[in-house]
């Protein structure tokens, strides 16, 4: 019979830990037996065979088990859902306007949720806090870590993207309010929108537009579009405007996008598949095994493709979605090794965070998952230890 322990974080930055003796996970189907990993902090300082632990470090036996990056959810709201005052309507949707890219997630942050959630269970260690699905630019996106003592601990890096929405919710939300009613609308509202950037970007002297600022980043390519689109037809437009302003793209939800794979490839665009089943659930049009099956061929042939869940649509997503989206990967045909690479490099490249997160690398936050087994492959090889940034964030007592 086992149990399970929540562990707090406090501890100095500058004591350190070592991982010894672990089957690690290196990404790319590389393991390496018995490997070590020295923590300095919130850091990983090294990765080898046979690391001196020094008098005073915490050591922590990984003898027999699998060593992974902890695991990265693309996109989540919670943390800025605001389950405490629902009354007053979710925090991470503004509704004002369409296009609100000067927001800043952050300002919407409330740690108490946070806290309230089981990430580390599963050994999720960080994810992009997002806005929500109603606008169609949406505000800006943060890096944070799963859990955390203070506010201002968690977040790792902010402003890395922006979050946008090509949907039939985009329409539902503004269609009373008389800005549009089609998607060609929703089109032309998002050309108009970075059009009047380019001339801002243009022009000196011009009156500074918080907004437009945001959007030259991402005419400049300094930081990625993600946009959530499900349909073919929704996903043909996000391209068409990829292209036009050449942008880099990270397209999420996705459930159709197998028509389009050699364009998002030729882009080097990023793919982050939403949750399938939730989709296929509700009606709307889930990725099918056949469309799945082409996603992984396309991966193996350079498809930039990470797994997430629905987070973004401002629902508590539970730490137990994202492994059920790997074990649908797996039933169509993904190894274990694919699987985990799409659940930590692969989402932390799609962000433009893969220098911080996603990889057990020197310099890297030292966010680690110490397992059974490959939990892609099994269900029950779960996160036996979880570590956030150097600390011990939840351990599974036998």
């Amino acid at each position: 019979m086992s149990s399970e322990t929540e562990v707090g974080q406090e501890r100095s930055d500058n004591e350190t830990m070592i991982i010894k003796n672990g089957n690690v996970y290196l990404g790319n189907g590389l393991y390496k037996q018995g490997w070590d990993i020295l923590c300095n902090g919130e850091r990983i300082k090294e990765i080898g065979p046979e690391l001196s632990a020094k008098e005073g470090e915490e050591v922590i036996d990984a003898a027999g088990r699998d060593v992974y990056p902890g695991l990265v959810l693309g996109l989540c709201c919670v943390g800025a859902i605001s389950f405490s005052e629902m009354m007053s309507g979710p925090d991470m949707n503004e509704t004002t306007s369409p296009v609100v890219p000067q927001l800043d997630i952050r300002d919407s942050f409330d740690l108490r949720e946070l806290n309230m959630q089981r990430f580390a269970r599963a050994g999720i260690t960080s994810y992009g806090l997002c806005p929500g699905v109603n606008a169609l630019i949406g505000g800006q996106i943060s890096l944070i870590h799963s859990q955390g003592l203070h506010a201002a601990d968690v977040f790792i890096r902010e402003h890395i993207g922006v979050k946008g929405n090509y949907t039939k919710t985009v329409k539902t939300v503004f269609s009373p309010k008389s800005v549009f009613m089609t998607r060609m609308g929703m089109y032309a509202y998002l050309d108009e929108a970075f059009r009047g950037a380019q001339e801002y970007m243009g022009k000196d002297g011009v009156p500074f537009d918080a907004g437009r600022e945001v959007l030259c980043r991402l005419l400049r390519r300094e930081i990625p579009f993600v946009v959530s689109a499900e349909n073919s037809t929704e996903i043909e437009s996000v391209l068409h405007l990829g292209e036009k302003y050449n942008l880099r793209l990270t397209l999420t939800g996705g459930f159709g996008a197998a028509p389009y794979l050699k364009t998002i490839m030729d882009h080097e665009w990023h793919l982050m598949l939403g949750d399938t089943g939730f989709m296929m659930a509700n009606g709307t049009c889930g990725a099918d095994r056949t469309a799945l099956e082409k996603m992984i061929a396309a991966y193996r042939k350079g498809l930039k493709l990470s797994i997430a869940g629905s987070g973004d649509l401002g629902y508590p997503c539970g730490y137990e979605q994202l492994l059920w989206q790997a074990a649908r990967m797996s039933a169509v045909g993904a190894s274990g090794a694919e699987i985990m690479d799409m659940m930590t490099v692969k989402p932390a490249e799609a962000l433009g965070v893969a220098d911080l997160v996603g990889t057990l690398a020197p310099g890297a936050y030292a966010d680690v998952m110490i397992a059974n087994g490959n939990p892609a492959t099994r269900f029950d090889n779960c996160a036996q230890r979880t570590i956030i940034a150097g600390r011990t964030a939840y351990v599974r007592e036998e």
